[in-house]
């Protein structure tokens, strides 16, 4: 038996992004010169994106 998690207005609001311009994408996902700088510390590639995300997360 399944459980929910998310209520249909949740659900509806999860599922329901909002339209991004080029310019909100290059905005929110491209690397500032000191962000690269803290990333280049991280060994592995895996790490390296998985650190990006979090960066950018804090930022956006």
């Amino acid at each position: 038996m399944a459980t929910r998690v998310f209520s249909d207005e949740e659900l509806e609001t999860l599922r329901s992004f909002p339209a991004i311009g080029k310019d909100e994408l290059i905005r929110y996902f491209t690397l500032t010169p000191a962000d690269e700088a803290f990333l280049r510390k991280f060994l592995r590639p895996q790490t390296v994106l998985g650190a990006g995300v979090q960066v950018r997360l804090c930022i956006g």
